[in-house]
This record gives structure tokens, C-alpha cells and sequence, in this order.
């Protein structure tokens, strides 16, 4: 028998397809334009332009790494589960190992290739004198260690859940606990410890940090090198757990969730008045209606975030209110929101789509405008306290920074730059999470996959701002103008895109459902004849 079918089967299928070419290809070309556009952008030739060229570009690929790894694994076991096909595999003579790795084989093919593609663009800023060989190497090998470690992640995830926003929610969570508990643990002054900077090796993002000269330079070089150790020991052990797990996982769904309930048991008194309260309100908010457990999730995340910001204190010696790293926390702390609102706001409508539970619904007398409102409420009831916490810790923040402001003539021009940037800041993460809300929804009810309608919703929402700014600037903003102008055209992208949501979720809500197809404003389909659920209430 051929050793790991499944990873042979699907590198030759790989091979054959278009999409693997072109991914690179699409990545190649963004990595050049990014290179282009911030060589060109200042008018200053040399080594700085090559710099800031090469830092702007490894961020984007260390970030595109992450981000990738997650959302291309995060699915491709719990997919089976919900297909009942992950059954079938294991009446064969397949192992749980070959499962596995087929799946980390052919949903980290394009994601390889997009990492791989970028080193040319990397590596003109050599030839600028800009850096040096090793910080280009350094940067590659933290890439695609970071690659390696979320797909484990993700994959990992998948092999636990069942549910995709569910394995998505959990890697997020994983990630964010590798990345920061152990250095912010390490700086809890009860433990006295001697050397807390240390704990830094065990984090996957101190490659991020150390693989640019400087503070290669700062920490003992051989700190670099067991992090790349230590991150590799971590991804291979949650491989080999998931190869445990993936045999033992493909059960029915009402077995697993007896067995989940026995062992953590969750189901209290409280959760079941909220029920019946929801219930009461809203037939589709009780449907709808987040558990009290996943609502916590969200205040985990957050409380991440702010480990975080602890521990990059030990990393650049940060004083308790500094305004770069608040402002960076913050903005944070919103797009946690934000990922978390999306693919909430996405994925009951999907899965009822999917499963049909939609058309039932719509054959009863309750009306596309009370599912969506059960949902909008669904979405307030889970994200209005968090969404407020992150305001507060804003204010809170601005109180701080403005105390240790030095007094000077130019106290009062940055005391008002102080407020408008985190008024600022604050409104855009509420004004993002209404619109996300709408987008999301509407894109949730087009795709049968929530975590790519997540994903869609997000790049019009939170994308687009960016690339407008960029074109509009021309790569001359500086960090606090690109905070600012992002925002502020980000407030017209999102009313756009979230009045064509509202309008098409509003006017198209039963002729998607029915026709299981994504609406198109043509003649033919207008006079072709009314759904079967048009008149249905």
C-alpha cells in the first residue's frame, strides 16, 4: 500500500488545477505592487525607501501567513462531519495520520505557494542595500513556521468541532493563547522571576518581531532559534493529537453533544429562563440566541488582547500608557469584534439555508423581517457588552494618556490629536460592527459557507477603506493621518455596503431562499415567474 495516499492523491489533483497557479500568481503580483507602490511613494531614493519597503511587506506576509493558515484548515474536518463522509473514510484501510495530513496537504498547498512567491519581492531590498541576507532568510523561515503552525491549528480545531464558526472561534482562541499567555504570565510580579523576557522563545510571534535585525541584535541570537524549535514542537504535537482525534470524531452529532454536555455540563437554570425570555420575544432570536458559554468566548478574546498589550511591554520597554501601543491594542481588540460579529452574524443564516430550515420557515406565518430582526437582537444581546468594554478601555486610555501629557506650549494641539484619534477609533469599531452586521448577514444568506461569507464581508468592510486610502495618499501617510482618512472613508464604504445589503437582505430575502441562487437584476428573471415561497406566510 502507497505510504500517505490521501497526500499523493491530492498533490496530483493539485497539480492539475488552475487555481494553484493562480493563486501564487495573484500573490506574486500583490506583493510587487505593494513593493512598487511604497518604493515610488516617497521621492527619497536609498536604503530607507528599501527599508520601510521590506518592513511593510514582511508584516503583510507574516500576517497573510497567520491568517491564511487559519481559515484554510479551520473547516476541512468539521466539513466532513456535517457531510457524513469523514465515516467513510475510516472503512477503508486509512489511518486517522492519513486523514490528517491529506487535509493539511491539500488546504496548504496555495497558502505555500502565496509565502514562497513573495521572497523575490523580499528580496529586492538586498540589492537597495536596504537589509541584509539574513534578515531576508530570517523573514521567509518565520513565514512559513507561522504557516505551519496555524494550519496545525486550525486543523486541530476542525478535528474537535463540528460546527465551522465554532472551529474557527476555537483556533482564534488557541492562537491568541499561544501567542501571548506564557510571556504575559511570565510578567505577573507575585512569580519573581528573574528573567521574564525569556518566556518571549515560547511565544510563535517573537520570530515576527526578531527576524528584523535590530532586535535580532537586542535578544541573544540562539532565542531566535529555539522559538523557530519551540513553534515546531507545538504545531507537530497538535498534528499528532489531531490524528488521535479524527478516528474517534466522526460519530453522530447528537451522541457527541451528550457526551459534551455530561462532561462540562453547562445547562443551568439561568440559560434555560433566557431561553424561554428569547422565545418570547422572537422565535428566531431564540434560534438564534448565542449560549452563555460562547458569549464568554468573546470576553476571553478580549481579555487576550489585553495580555497581549502586557506582554509587549517586556519586548520594547512600553510605559504603562503609551500611545502607539493603546492605539494598537484598540485596534485590536475591534477587529476581534469585528472577526467574532461576522462570522456570528453569518452563520445561522448559512447553516438554516443549507439544512433548509429556511424554506420551512418561510412556509410559516412568521415574516422575513422578524428573522432578521431575531437575528440583529441576537447579534446586540452577544456583542453590546464587549462593544462597550472596548469603549470604556478607550476612554479609560485617553484619560491615562492625556495625564502624562509633558506641559508645554504644544499641550493643548496634542491633548485635541489625543482625543480625536480615539473618538475616532472608538465610533469606527461601532459604526463597523452595525455595518458588518448587515453585510454579514446578507453575505451568509448567498453562501452555504459562513466562514467565506465571513470572510467577504470583512474585505468590503474593513478592506476597501485601506486600499482607497493607499491609491488616494499615494503611500505618503504617515500612521496617526492613515488612522484618521482610513476611517473616515471607511464611514461612506460602509454606508454603501450596508445599504445594499439592507436593501437586497429586505427584496430578496424568499427569492434566494427558494431559487437557492444569488440574485442578479436581469429581465429574464424578473417576468420568469414568482417562487414557490413568494406568497407563502
Amino acid at each position: 500500500m502507497t505510504f500517505l495516499p490521501v497526500v499523493e492523491r491530492e498533490l496530483r489533483t493539485a497539480g492539475r488545477r488552475r487555481a494553484t497557479y493562480g493563486s501564487r500568481m495573484v500573490v506574486a503580483l500583490l506583493g510587487w505592487a505593494v513593493a512598487i507602490w511604497i518604493l515610488l511613494g516617497d521621492k527619497r531614493a536609498g536604503s530607507p525607501n528599501g527599508a520601510v519597503a521590506f518592513e511593510v511587506l514582511a508584516v503583510l506576509l507574516f500576517a497573510y501567513a497567520a491568517l491564511g493558515g487559519l481559515l484554510a484548515t479551520s473547516d476541512c474536518v468539521s466539513e466532513e462531519k456535517r457531510d457524513g463522509t469523514l465515516g467513510l473514510l475510516f472503512l477503508t484501510d486509512l489511518k486517522g495520520y492519513d486523514v490528517v495530513f491529506g487535509k493539511l496537504v491539500s488546504t496548504s498547498l496555495k497558502s505555500i505557494h502565496g509565502v514562497l512567491a513573495v521572497a523575490p519581492a523580499l528580496a529586492i531590498s538586498i540589492i537597495m542595500g536596504a537589509v541584509t541576507q539574513g534578515e531576508v532568510v530570517r523573514a521567509m523561515l518565520v513565514a512559513l513556521n507561522l504557516l505551519f503552525f496555524f494550519l496545525s491549528v486550525g486543523l486541530f480545531a476542525s478535528a474537535v468541532c463540528r460546527q465551522d464558526n465554532r472551529s474557527l472561534g476555537l483556533a482564534v482562541l488557541m492562537s491568541a493563547a499561544a501567542l501571548c499567555v506564557i510571556p504575559a504570565a511570565a510578567r505577573l510580579r507575585f512569580l519573581h522571576l528573574a528573567h521574564p523576557s525569556t518566556a518571549f522563545i515560547f511565544s510563535p510571534a517573537f520570530g515576527c518581531f526578531a527576524a528584523f535585525e535590530s532586535l535580532y541584535n537586542k535578544f541573544p541570537h540562539w532565542w531566535f532559534w529555539v522559538n523557530l524549535l519551540l513553534t515546531q514542537v507545538c504545531a507537530w504535537s497538535l498534528l499528532a493529537w489531531a490524528c488521535r482525534i479524527v478516528p474517534r470524531s466522526w460519530q453522530d452529532a447528537s451522541s457527541g453533544r451528550a457526551a459534551r454536555r455530561r462532561l462540562v455540563r453547562v445547562k443551568s437554570r439561568r440559560g434555560q429562563a433566557e431561553q424561554k425570555e428569547a422565545l418570547a420575544v422572537n422565535v428566531f432570536l431564540w434560534r438564534a440566541s448565542a449560549p452563555a458559554t460562547q458569549r464568554t468566548v468573546v470576553w476571553l478574546a478580549l481579555l487576550a488582547v489585553a495580555l497581549l498589550r502586557v506582554a509587549a511591554e517586556g519586548i520594547f520597554t512600553l510605559k504603562p500608557f503609551d500611545v502607539s501601543a493603546d492605539l494598537l491594542a484598540l485596534v485590536l481588540a475591534g477587529g476581534v469584534l469585528k472577526i467574532w460579529l461576522a462570522s456570528e452574524a453569518s452563520a445561522t443564516l448559512s447553516a438554516d439555508r443549507r439544512n433548509a430550515a429556511l424554506e420551512l420557515l418561510l412556509t410559516t406565518p412568521l415574516l422575513e423581517a422578524d428573522i432578521l430582526k431575531g437575528q440583529r437582537m441576537a447579534l446586540w444581546r452577544q456583542f453590546a457588552e464587549p462593544a462597550a468594554a472596548v469603549f470604556m478601555a478607550n476612554m479609560a486610555m485617553l484619560i491615562g494618556e492625556m495625564l502624562q501629557l509633558p506641559e508645554d506650549a504644544g499641550l493643548r494641539d496634542r491633548g485635541n490629536l489625543l482625543v480625536g484619534v480615539h473618538l475616532i477609533v472608538a465610533g469606527s469599531v461601532l459604526v463597523d460592527l452595525l455595518a458588518l452586521s448587515w453585510v454579514a448577514m446578507w453575505q451568509g444568506l448567498l453562501r452555504r459557507k459562513p466562514n467565506r461569507a465571513a470572510f467577504v464581508a470583512l474585505l468590503q468592510i474593513l478592506f476597501v477603506p485601506y486600499v482607497l486610502c493607499a491609491m488616494l495618499s499615494g503611500g505618503t501617510a504617515n500612521g496617526f493621518s492613515l488612522l484618521i482618512f482610513t476611517n473616515i472613508i471607511g464611514l461612506a464604504s460602509e454606508f454603501l455596503f450596508a445599504k445594499h445589503a439592507n436593501t437586497r437582505l429586505a427584496e430578496w430575502f424568499r427569492r434566494v431562499v427558494a431559487d437557492g441562487m444569488p440574485p442578479k437584476l436581469r429581465m429574464e428573471e424578473e417576468t420568469a415567474g414568482v417562487p414557490a415561497l413568494e406568497g407563502a406566510e
